[in-house]
């Protein structure tokens, strides 16, 4: 799943919990990390994963912020 998706499918007491898991505050995961609008800690990055409890991968948190690796295509010309 997603992040953005997996924010938006948690109620209210469900996103205070998760973002105090993180440690973060509620208003900072509605916007800075929902929209990727700030590069995340290294710290952040493992504890959303983490205390997703596996509704969202590492490799999809990455992807969320822009990091990821991405491998150069050589085309012929």
């Amino acid at each position: 799943m997603k992040l953005r998706d997996y924010i938006d499918h948690l109620d209210s007491k469900a996103l205070t919990a998760y973002a105090g898991r993180c440690r973060i505050a509620e208003s900072y995961l509605r916007l800075h990390v929902k929209y990727a609008s700030k590069d995340p800690s290294v710290s952040l990055i493992k504890s959303l994963t983490r205390e997703s409890e596996g509704g969202v991968s590492l490799t999809e948190v990455l992807e969320h912020f822009g990091i990821t690796e991405t491998t150069p295509t050589n085309k012929a010309a």
